[in-house]
């Protein structure tokens, strides 16, 4: 029978990795009011549904997410950046209530806010899809379908009793957003989520290609 040898800086290697990769988000958080009506809403599922992670975290619409190296990360904030400095702020209406399969309930958006985001994420995607298909491939998402999350893994039971109590509920609010926030979440920790980097919407003109001299 072979002999099995484990080469100790193959594992202190791999170990080393995994210290070092992140699960980070790029969200856009809601204002005050906003914030208030939906964290409301979150506690109520919490105490009437029994829904435990509902009220444990902040509204917020998520635009990006992914598992990458702390490494390789600058290439894509520097991608983000770029798409912020041409978006101007913009209003996002929020309307009504909604679920998707697998027990999550969100508070969803209207139909030309959605596309506004949808506009934006596509702008964030073309300048980082390269990199990040190279460096944390398989695990990146942008967002398809912009929404607010109130609670998710839900049980079927619990999304039949949201379902009938908010499914036609009337909800309205809207705010405005003039910039991206960048979270970070230790893998190994399991810690929360902490704010690593702001970046301002600042609306500017696209890039003007200036003609060099031929002389």
């Amino acid at each position: 029978m072979k002999s099995i040898h484990f080469n100790n800086n193959d594992l202190s290697t791999i170990r080393n990795i995994r210290e070092h990769l992140y699960e980070y988000l790029l969200v856009f958080s809601c204002d005050p009011v906003t914030e208030a009506a939906i964290g409301s809403v979150k506690q109520y599922f919490q105490k009437a549904y029994g829904c435990e992670q509902a009220a444990q975290l902040r509204p917020h619409l998520t635009l990006f997410n992914c598992i990458i190296h702390e490494y390789k990360l600058e290439r894509v904030v520097h991608g983000f950046e770029k798409v912020a400095r041409h978006i101007a702020p913009f209003r996002i209406e929020l309307d009504g209530f909604n679920k998707y399969e697998g027990g999550t309930f969100y508070v969803d958006l209207e139909e030309s806010s959605s596309q506004r985001v949808n506009d934006l994420v596509k702008r964030l995607k073309n300048e980082t899809v390269d990199h990040l298909s190279k460096w944390a491939s398989g695990e990146f998402r942008f967002c398809t379908d912009p929404h607010v999350t109130v609670a998710r893994k839900m049980t079927p039971v619990q999304v039949n009793s949201a379902m009938k109590e908010w499914m036609y509920k009337k909800f309205r609010s809207s705010f405005r957003v003039t910039e991206m926030i960048l979270l970070k979440r230790s893998l190994v920790s399991g810690s929360k989520c902490r704010e690593i980097a702001r970046m301002p919407l600042l609306g500017l003109p696209g890039e003007a290609f200036v003609q060099g001299s031929l002389f």
